[in-house]
């Protein structure tokens, strides 16, 4: 990729709005759903600057990689090239017959309009679908939290109306000292996120040899990383291995091989060479015959005079 947005605006603009969005950029809708987050990872009481911190590291990341993502398809030189030249040349030899078929599979193009409509309401929404709770603090008027007030909001129970006053102006202070501290709070979760744009127009689109100097430099920090710390490795070496080891030895090799089939093919084995020596009693000769009924008479005149002696 590379170099698309003008191959396709129509998926880069929607795009951008999406990047943006969930980035966390006002007045796009991911900021306000962003905002109320972390401000309530804060405030909240079993809130704390901890989880706070976490959140806003996390949105830093979130912008860096959505952006790196942004400028590594949409900005620069267009990358494949190459691969559409040799694909173009192997589908030469496929004849005219393919027509539109070769186009689409080998040239850059939106997409049909029944995947583009989706998408531009999509970015319309990102847009402007957040303004429905733009907090108090920043001047709105947050209609989602009204609307949701008669569910979530408890009064305390048998309340006097001079009680409820004070209550009233007393939660109206508050909120006026939370509120100033909210707008601080946005503007360092704003400031995390231009953060990770500049971070990654500076290392993706500015000076796109700088990734490679750095994965060089931290070398087995940065192998870590890409082998996801070694994660699935430890999994597979401590679950999976051991898992098909046992189930092939012991369920397969052991039980099935072993016990199963050993029990069919000895029984079959033995019906085999039973049938084999009946066989061979058939052999058409009378003499064989009349041997073998005198020897089956004197077993049974051996048995009946053994029972008439007990």
């Amino acid at each position: 990729m590379g170099g698309l947005r003008t191959k396709i605006p129509w998926t880069f603009w929607t795009m951008t709005m999406a990047t943006f969005a969930i980035s966390g950029f006002p007045p796009f809708a991911g900021f306000f759903s962003k905002d109320a987050i972390l401000w309530r990872a804060y405030s909240s009481p079993y809130g704390s600057w901890v989880y706070w911190a976490i959140g806003l590291f996390t949105a830093f990341l979130t912008a860096f990689y959505m952006f790196r993502l942004w400028f590594l398809t949409f900005f620069g030189k267009y990358r494949g090239a190459a691969e559409e030249v040799h694909g173009n040349a192997e589908h030469a030899g496929h004849g005219a017959h393919l027509g539109r078929e070769e186009h689409g599979h080998s040239g850059i193009h939106e997409s049909p309009r029944i995947m583009l409509v989706p998408l531009v309401v999509l970015a319309v929404l990102s847009v402007v679908g957040g303004w429905i709770g733009w907090p108090t603090a920043l001047g709105g008027s947050n209609y989602f939290d009204k609307f949701l007030e008669p569910a979530l909001h408890v009064t305390a129970p048998g309340a006097g109306a001079g009680e409820i006053s004070e209550t009233a102006q007393a939660q109206a202070t508050e909120h006026s000292e939370e509120g100033g501290k909210e707008v601080l709070f946005s503007t360092i979760s704003v400031a995390a996120a231009g953060f990770g744009l500049m971070l990654a127009w500076l290392l993706y689109h500015r000076r796109p040899e700088l990734p490679q100097r750095i994965a060089n430099r931290l070398d087995g920090l940065y192998q870590a990383v890409v082998n996801k710390y070694y994660v699935d490795e430890f999994y597979a070496a401590i679950f999976v291995k051991p898992l098909v080891e046992g189930s092939t030895r012991i369920l397969w090799q052991g039980v099935d091989q072993g016990v199963i089939d050993t029990t069919i093919n000895s029984s079959a084995d033995g019906a085999r060479e039973f049938s084999d020596v009946a066989r061979h009693m058939q052999s058409g000769n009378l003499r064989s015959y009349a041997g073998w009924i005198a020897a089956g008479a004197a077993v049974v005149i051996v048995y009946m005079t053994w029972m008439g002696t007990r």
